[in-house]
């Protein structure tokens, strides 16, 4: 599915969702206190096949021009995990908006280790 604008009278302005996929693992990456990006089953094939996959430890689902994101992470062991499951999704949803102008509806953090 893509996420589609009409901004201007030129035409429309697609964006896929593997782009949004490496926007969002950017900015997880860059939250203080995630230590890593875990890996889903579709990073782990692709990247079997050698092909590296960008979105590693992130799923996007768009519908209805609405995008929702699931964020798999480990996070650094001396930080405190809710308020750093907060603040990834504070910076991914931002990030997105600012780089796409398009407003996310949900982040959600799934915590798979603590390292």
């Amino acid at each position: 599915m893509r996420i589609q604008e009409d901004k201007t009278n030129l035409g429309n302005i697609e964006i896929s969702p593997e782009v949004l996929e490496v926007i969002a693992s950017i900015a997880v990456t860059e939250t203080d206190g995630v230590h890593a990006l875990q890996n889903n089953f579709a990073s782990g094939n692709f990247e079997k096949i050698g092909k590296k996959y960008r979105g590693r430890g992130v799923k996007v689902e768009t519908r209805d021009n609405e995008v929702r994101l699931s964020i798999y992470v480990s996070l650094s062991a001396d930080r405190n995990v809710h308020e750093t499951a907060e603040r990834i999704q504070k910076n991914v949803s931002q990030t997105i908006r600012n780089m796409t102008e398009h407003d996310v509806k949900e982040v959600n953090v799934h915590i798979v280790n603590i390292k």
